[in-house]
């Protein structure tokens, strides 16, 4: 694609991209017309591009997120305070990365930095597990720390509770003592496969994230970009860090498919109709003489612009998205996952012509296989529903016991009663029994779900060259039959 003395070659076009091919001519289009890169702001309260040598990273400078680096490479990249009281005008895609301790003043100036027609990609988080200097007051407790935009939120409808982090048995990672359901795994079932944004993902992590809930204001139009399964519950964040059984054993399915991720479109309303919130009480010159300069508040966009909001902002650290290795000198980083595509598209789609917004993927001819997870996670119901028995048992037991000691008087010592011996064995054939029955479930679950892994081999390898040696021994019946006899 060429455009005066601009030019831009499209990579090969290969056939996973087909569904992304409009949206790839598009943007190329745009790009090859604009002559100065277009500038992406970030406000966030992580340290994504980087710190000087401290005690907190061991006497060593801290590189740059890769998010940020790659950011870099394709816009002008403007590190926007978390105490602005007004976003440049220059700004044309504004990222916030987990606000940790946003006040008033600084929503204001997103929410009328939306209304100007500036497009906002807001990354929140009820448990931010890599916030380091967030996290020092709750070091060794396990928790991370929360942020939000309350106000900005409030006002477009939606709800999201920072102290709630969501549990999910379709998407857990890891097995056994080592399983952690708030880790979630996603992969083409989570996501939107008609928008550009997620199609073609693959794979994404998402540590400890929240929700969304609530339903839109009138005049603004909700996408769901990522969401849960319905084998999914809300729990309290700082169990976000619980693993194996005791993670799992009060989790009762919700039945909903709760919201990760969510495009805003419409006409946006401000969220501060009284006006901007009045400065604190500290003699801040620099925010009376910044009032004084201001235009009047804008209390509704004049045009449709859109706004994206994710409920985790750990998906985009390093952690999480890449895996960095040194190599001859060299700092080689590889992909994990699509974490970083996702994000990247978010800020590709925003920071481009308009048009790429409302563009659709096409329909794709791949059918992901759902039918595993979900004998995965209903079998998983099951054993929660043997453990919770199990317990069940042992707590009636132990009463017993409890109740019989108590009627033998304070001399009987130690001796256990013939009573009490009665009990203690039915209670071990239970427990024994309900042991059985959960490795029952388990032997269940893996048989099932590698049969039907195996069975679907079979069809994907073998069923194509069977389907054609049988048309062509039939073809051969076929004119045998048709040749008449010499």
């Amino acid at each position: 694609v060429s455009y005066l003395d601009q030019k831009l070659a499209l990579p090969a076009l290969t056939p996973d991209r087909e569904p992304l091919l409009e949206y790839d001519l598009t943007r190329a289009i745009a790009r090859a017309t604009v002559t100065s890169k277009p500038v992406v702001g970030v406000m966030s309260a992580l340290p994504v591009f980087g710190m000087p040598p401290s005690p907190m990273t061991g006497g060593q400078p801290m590189e740059p997120q890769v998010f940020v680096g790659e950011l870099r490479r394709d816009y002008t990249v403007k590190r926007v305070s978390l105490d602005a009281e007004r976003i440049d005008d220059d700004i044309k895609v504004l990222l916030v990365i987990h606000p940790r301790g946003i006040g008033d003043r600084a929503q204001y100036a997103l929410d009328q930095f939306v209304l100007r027609g500036g497009k906002l990609i807001a990354f929140l988080d009820p448990n931010a597990y890599f916030d380091q200097m967030g996290g020092m007051a709750s070091m060794g407790m396990g928790g991370g720390t929360p942020s939000s935009l309350d106000r900005l939120l409030k006002a477009w409808g939606l709800g999201f509770d920072s102290g709630k982090v969501v549990l999910d048995m379709r998407y857990l990672t890891g097995a056994g003592a080592r399983t952690l359901p708030t880790l979630l795994s996603l992969n083409d079932n989570a996501f939107d496969p008609n928008d550009i944004t997620t199609a073609r993902l693959g794979s994404l992590l998402m540590p400890f994230a929240g929700v969304f809930t609530g339903k839109p204001i009138e005049g603004l139009n909700e996408t769901v970009l990522m969401k849960t399964s319905a084998y999914s519950q809300l729990v309290d964040s700082f169990s976000a860090m619980t693993q194996g059984e005791a993670a799992i054993r009060g989790f009762a399915p919700s039945g909903t498919e709760y919201p990760l991720a969510v495009r805003l479109s419409g006409k946006f309303k401000t969220a501060f109709p009284e006006g901007p919130p009045k400065a604190d009480d500290k003699g801040d010159r620099k925010a009376a003489a910044l009032k004084v300069s201001q235009a009047a508040p804008l209390k509704e966009s004049s045009a449709e612009n859109a706004v994206v909001l994710v409920g985790d902002s750990d998906f985009v650290n390093d952690g999480a998205a890449v895996q960095i290795q040194e190599i001859f000198g060299q700092r080689i980083v590889i992909p994990r996952n699509g974490n970083l595509a996702f994000a990247q598209a978010l800020v590709d789609q925003f920071a481009g012509d308009p048009a790429l917004i409302k563009l659709r993927s096409r329909a794709s001819a791949a059918r992901p296989f759902t039918v595993i997870r979900d004998m995965e996670a209903k079998a998983q119901q099951a054993y929660l529903g043997k453990i919770k028995e199990l317990e069940a048992n042992l707590t009636q037991t132990q009463e017993k016991l409890n109740a019989l000691q108590k009627g033998r008087g304070t001399g009987a010592g130690a001796i256990l009663s013939a009573e009490q011996q009665v009990e203690l064995e039915n209670f071990r054939r239970k427990a024994a029994e309900t042991r059985l029955a959960l490795k029952e479930v388990r032997r269940e679950l893996r048989a099932d779900s590698e049969a039907l892994q195996f069975w679907t081999k079979v069809l994907n390898i073998a069923l194509v060259p069977l389907l054609v040696a049988v048309a062509g021994i039939a073809l051969a019946i076929w004119r045998r039959r048709g040749v008449p006899a010499l």
